[in-house]
């Protein structure tokens, strides 16, 4: 028999009774955190970016450039939706969830920093399944802002960044003030990579990648514009973490942790190093660190549990406790779950925990 003091209880009541604790979670119990596939469907495309809305019971799955599919979970129906020239990102609006940002790349001229031909960004309302369309600057990598703001990235060698509204007509409007050597954007000194937007911060954070020098700046939105704020430095407290020169950088969902590469760092200073992991962390909650088919307890580091199969590519739910995953090997979309109840013993020795402090207060009223 198991013992309840392996069971972890989230805003639980325990009842002592004897030698023994019988513990009432109020929410959800479970003994370890492993994830259990309770779900799987085939993919409409490969994927490359997938995200997940529990609130729409969608998935969105971009591949590697010409299509956006979306799969709505409750019908199973699905709807695909072509670039203009090449799908490279996605983000979803932090407040509502409605809105999916998608980055249609029109190219650079690379070393100069000016457009190639037109870039566009697409707007999806999850809530009716609606696409828009408006012309922008250079749409390289995007954070959603808003249900109406974005942020973009240019895919150059030294990258800017411009603060675009949605806005009523055909082109997307630049919020920020030009600071560009060429155009609108605004020149961030750094170089290559990806970057990720904190709504609980207003913050942007970005990993170099593509150069010697692995590093990550924090930059702040402050009324439309960006200031640059610490930053890990030229070959310091980052460097030696980001494999290859192009690993990713990532936000946990709940804004608790940065991971660049194998690196998880402090998203209020992202000069502070927290934890190294065995790889590479492609997405996180606040508790899970995802590596390449595997997951981690992202505060300790330690191995969890394995998926079965290989993938870098997730769509994690907002609660933390479910997710989807992609495997390429069979090209399936699978749905992963944390089993939120207690495992069979346990849940028979809290019946017979409630039934036998019930038996001891009746027989307390008898003998009063």
């Amino acid at each position: 028999m198991k013992s309840l003091r392996k069971t972890q209880f989230v805003d639980g009541v325990c009842l002592k009774s004897f030698a023994l604790v019988f513990c009432l979670a109020s929410t959800q119990a479970y003994a370890t955190t492993q994830f259990y596939e309770i779900g799987k469907l085939n993919a409409p495309t490969s994927a490359t970016q997938l995200i997940y809305s529990s609130t729409y019971n969608s998935l969105i799955i971009k591949n590697s450039a010409s299509a956006i599919a979306t799969v709505d979970l409750g019908t199973s129906n699905t709807s695909i939706h072509f670039s203009n020239w090449n799908f490279t990102d996605m983000s979803i609006s932090p407040s509502s969830g409605r809105y999916v940002f998608a980055a249609d790349y029109g190219g650079e001229n690379i070393g100069y920093g000016t457009p190639l031909n037109q870039s566009y960004v697409h707007r999806l309302d999850l809530s009716n399944g609606t696409w828009e369309t408006k012309s922008t600057y250079i749409a390289g990598n995007i954070e959603a802002v808003s249900d109406n703001q974005f942020i973009l990235k240019s895919k150059d060698q030294w990258v800017t960044f411009t603060n675009n509204s949605w806005g009523p007509g055909s082109a997307a409007t630049i919020l920020n003030s030009s600071s560009g050597y060429w155009g609108p954007g605004y020149y961030a000194g750094v170089y290559g990579g990806d970057f990720r937007y904190d709504p609980a911060t207003g913050r942007l954070l970005h990993g170099n990648a593509g150069i010697s020098s692995d590093e990550i700046q924090a930059f702040k939105l402050v009324n439309n514009n960006f200031f640059k704020q610490e930053g890990s430095g030229i070959y310091g407290t980052a460097h030696g973490y980001n494999c290859c020169y192009g690993a990713p950088i990532s936000l946990a969902t709940d804004s608790s942790a940065v991971y660049y590469g194998r690196l998880q760092v402090d998203p209020l200073d992202v000069s502070h190093n927290l934890r190294i992991f065995p790889e590479v962390i492609y997405a996180a909650t606040g508790d899970i660190a995802f590596g390449n088919g595997k997951y981690y307890d992202a505060h300790t580091g330690q191995l969890l549990g394995t998926l079965g199969f290989d993938t870098t590519v997730y769509g994690l739910g907002a609660s933390g406790t479910e997710f989807w995953a992609y495997d390429s090997s069979q090209n399936m979309l699978r749905h992963f779950s944390i089993t939120p109840v207690p495992e069979a013993e346990t849940y028979a020795m809290m019946l017979a925990g409630l039934g036998l402090v019930g038996l001891m207060a009746h027989r307390r009223r008898k003998l009063v």
